[in-house]
């Protein structure tokens, strides 16, 4: 199963952090550079998290979800506060293991991983499990300035 570390409290309210802000799509195949105009401001505090006293970030360590795109070392952002639903990716925790796996609700309910070399972790009447959250972001970090 994967791990995940808890980082502190909850988010506490910071100060706004805006970023500048092209809405040009930038492409993934060939150059389109807008020639540096900004259109606005981002805050990444306010994109990422809707409901800051009820969001938590873990680091992920495993690579049962890299299918789904979050990867080694990522850190997820989890809201206790979003209703989970099928099809959902959420920390839970299983028989007293966290992990971070997709939820499936039909024909009954499992955890998936995103990994095709992981089995479903089936659950019945005995298993003990706390759905934690939803997972509503994922942030990497590539270079370290």
């Amino acid at each position: 199963m994967s791990e995940l570390r808890a980082f502190g409290q909850a988010v506490e309210e910071k100060q706004r952090i805006e970023l500048p802000l092209s809405l040009e799509k930038i492409e993934a195949g060939f150059p389109a550079p807008n020639g540096g105009y900004v259109d606005g401001s981002l805050d990444v505090n306010e994109f990422l998290i809707s409901h800051p006293k009820s969001t938590f970030i873990y680091c992920v360590n495993g690579n049962s979800m890299i299918e789904a795109g979050i990867m080694p070392g990522d850190y997820v952002l989890v809201d206790t506060t979003v209703p989970v639903q099928d099809g959902d990716i959420v920390v839970a925790s299983i028989d007293n293991e966290y992990t971070i796996k997709e939820l499936h609700l039909k024909p009954h309910p499992h955890f998936k991983a995103r990994n095709k070399d992981y089995q479903p972790i089936e659950v019945d009447e005995f298993s003990d499990v706390k759905i934690i959250g939803s997972v509503t972001g994922v942030v990497r970090r590539y270079h370290r300035a």
